[in-house]
């Protein structure tokens, strides 16, 4: 066969194993569904990973692993339809890890509006689910979509999906962010649907397109028609590559691109029951590093992660009983960093005795070593403190307050009228407060 150098001839040789591997960290931190699909099980909220959570794994996986690390957001919902806790959780994986390759799987309608905001937070490629190129075969995989406070049903729902997941695609191509579709097989719903669809990755510079078995879920409107056969998946792996083969110029494959790196061969799942042992406070650079100790007129400050019951994030002035969530910070030696916010239940148990269900007030508050508020009810530091975590009463400046924690010079609460202070102590720590 003749080459050249635009035109290298194609190996002959089996596959090698890589030399190197890339790891890969899949995070559900999208609670809130987009596109309600007939082959799941949809609520309208579902459980998610919060941005401090996103941070603690990533941190973890990429502090006790070795190798290229990618952090996938995929599911259970879309998360641009969480937006808020996603782009969160992009900017502190970009400000504290901003070696790790970060992915988003997405439904498509959404795009266009946070493109800007997903570029500027470094988004390093993006998994478009396209299922259908037909409204017949759209009609049967998604049964409804909630967009913009709206839910769409029926045809109008599947064009709605199919217009702005081609849309979706190209703005990304355009960004020139590495774009990958995910297709799944439903056998009897849209095998025919896979010819175009990879036609249309392959002449809008799609780098790939992955075609992933159909797993029915019990109860699911798509759980009848089953998992497709090997056979079949072999077949729709052919179609993709005839596509490919078809758009090329002159016979010249196209290049490989970033995406080539996250082959199956390559990549490997990282499981996240593997990083729950670390702990979290190894995962702040810069917190507590050896170095002279200071003057004995203050205690060195510990670092600390942080629950602090404030309505501003300028003060402590918010009660237990009456914040609706509570901001997290990770305390360190030189400076205090702002994790992310968890909200509290409500319910008039809570308003009662500030703890409500205690398994939901501990899952608020769980990692925390100290939670700051200007009063606390008796249950509440009784069982703050029977798990380890420090009640402490305080008001005024918040860096004043998380200062006087790191270095322990606050009393942990406790009793019936929510102090273990003197009235003396509790004059002087009003003074130093304000």
């Amino acid at each position: 066969m003749p080459h050249d150098a635009d035109r290298p001839a194609r190996s002959a040789l089996p596959e090698a194993h890589p030399g190197l591997h890339v790891l890969r960290v899949t995070l559900a931190a999208s609670g809130t569904p987009l596109v309600m699909r007939r082959d799941r099980l949809l609520a309208p909220a579902m459980p998610a990973l919060d941005p401090a959570d996103v941070l603690r794994y990533v941190g973890a996986a990429r502090r006790t692993m070795r190798g290229p690390l990618v952090a996938l957001l995929d599911g259970p919902g879309d998360p641009l339809a969480s937006a808020a806790s996603v782009l969160r959780a992009l900017a502190l994986v970009r400000d504290h890890d901003p070696d790790v390759m970060t992915g988003l799987v997405v439904d498509g309608p959404l795009v266009a509006e946070y493109l800007d905001e997903l570029l500027d937070l470094g988004l390093h490629h993006a998994i478009v689910r396209m299922d259908a190129a037909s409204v017949k075969a759209a009609w049967r995989v998604y049964g409804r979509v909630v967009y913009r406070g709206d839910t769409i049903v029926g045809p109008d729902a599947a064009r709605l999906v199919l217009e702005e997941g081609r849309r979706a695609v190209r703005l990304l191509v355009a960004a020139r962010v590495p774009v990958a579709i995910r297709f799944t097989a439903i056998p009897t719903v849209n095998l025919h649907d896979l010819a175009t669809v990879a036609a249309f990755a392959a002449a809008e510079g799609v780098e790939r397109v992955d075609v992933v078995p159909h797993a029915p879920v019990a109860r699911a409107p798509l759980a009848r028609c089953g998992v497709p056969t090997a056979g079949e998946l072999a077949s729709c792996r052919e179609v993709v590559a005839e596509a490919y083969e078809a758009a090329e110029v002159d016979g010249i494959p196209r290049a490989p691109g970033a995406l080539s790196w996250l082959s199956d061969g390559r990549l490997r799942e990282v499981p996240l029951a593997r990083l729950e042992h670390v702990d979290p406070l190894s995962l702040l650079p810069g917190l507590d590093p050896e170095g002279p100790e200071e003057a004995p007129i203050l205690p060195a400050r510990r670092s600390r992660i942080v629950a602090v019951a404030t309505a501003d994030g300028a003060f402590v002035d918010r009660s237990l009983v009456d914040a609706p969530h509570l901001q997290i910070y990770a305390v360190g030696e030189t400076r205090t960093r702002w994790l992310g916010t968890r909200a509290l239940a409500t319910g008039i148990l809570r308003r009662r005795d500030g703890v409500g269900v205690p398994a939901e007030f501990l899952a608020a508050v769980a990692g925390c070593h100290a939670v700051v508020a200007t009063k606390f009810s008796k249950k509440a530091a009784t069982l703050l403190d029977a798990v380890g975590i420090r009640p402490i009463t305080a008001g005024g400046h918040l860096d004043e307050v998380l200062d006087r924690v790191a270095r322990g010079t606050l009393r942990a609460t406790s009793g019936s009228d929510g102090s273990t202070a003197s009235p003396r102590d509790r004059d002087d720590d009003a003074r130093n407060d304000f």
